[in-house]
């Protein structure tokens, strides 16, 4: 992807997303900045543009533009963003294999095979050279933050 299809895809509109048109389903893990809901989208909602430019959500809207440059099968995209008085959220792809420790625990011992191993080696290895690709370096890479697609058997 060139710089000109980078800055298309950065100008390209996230829709605003109303806690009313939200089910949520459960909790599913907390983090050091809130918690993290399995949530359905019950209907659209229209953007409302972003009103909280330069305000003390920067980081939040950082990642949001992070999230909506990700253009990769193994990297999550932004479907949304929740904005409330109280609380602003961004809604991405629901991962139905929860994340790579809960995985490690579902296993015989606790652990991984050396296939399974080799294997979330290699798609890590992937996804991190998309980000560097980009410009991004990720600093929180820990099996808690890394989400699973799928399950595997």
């Amino acid at each position: 992807m060139g710089a000109e299809d980078y800055r298309h895809e950065q100008e390209q509109e996230t829709p605003s997303l109303d806690l009313k048109t939200l089910k949520v389903i459960s909790v599913l893990g907390r983090e050091a900045k809130g918690v993290v809901f399995l949530a359905l989208i019950k209907k659209k909602c229209k953007d409302n543009g972003d009103k909280n430019i330069g305000s003390p959500y920067r980081r939040i809207w950082f990642a949001r533009d992070v999230l909506k440059s990700f253009r990769d099968p193994l990297l999550p995209r932004l479907r949304g963003v929740v904005e409330t008085d109280k609380i602003i959220d961004l809604a991405i792809d629901y991962c139905p294999g929860r994340d790579l420790n809960c995985l490690r625990k579902n296993q015989t011992e606790k652990m991984f095979s050396d296939d399974i191993i080799r294997f979330y080696a290699a798609e890590l290895v992937l996804a991190l050279e998309y980000l560097h690709g980009l410009g991004i370096v990720y600093k929180d890479l820990k099996p808690e933050n890394v989400m699973i697609q799928e399950t595997v058997n």
